[in-house]
């Protein structure tokens, strides 16, 4: 099956539209399954966040004050 150049570039530009107002939506942007999402496409895409790129610096002091569980100490009720 051939398809078009065109509809294919067309279908790209979409796919990072959606990616980009998604990353705009308050709720959307903290949901795990859509920033999975938005993992793989970078990974597909070969595209890579360097520490130069803007707001990495800002994740990384988030990610700092996430706490750790001790999943094996953890008991549910």
């Amino acid at each position: 099956m051939v398809i078009d150049e065109k509809l294919l570039d067309e279908l790209a530009t979409l796919e990072v539209q959606a990616l980009l107002e998604g990353l705009k939506d308050p709720e959307l942007k903290r949901n795990p399954s859509f920033l999975e999402k938005v993992r793989k496409f970078l990974v597909q895409n070969r595209l890579e966040v360097a520490p130069e790129t803007k707001g990495v610096e800002e994740i990384k002091k988030i990610t700092e004050e996430i706490p750790v569980f001790n999943m094996e100490r953890m008991t549910v009720n």
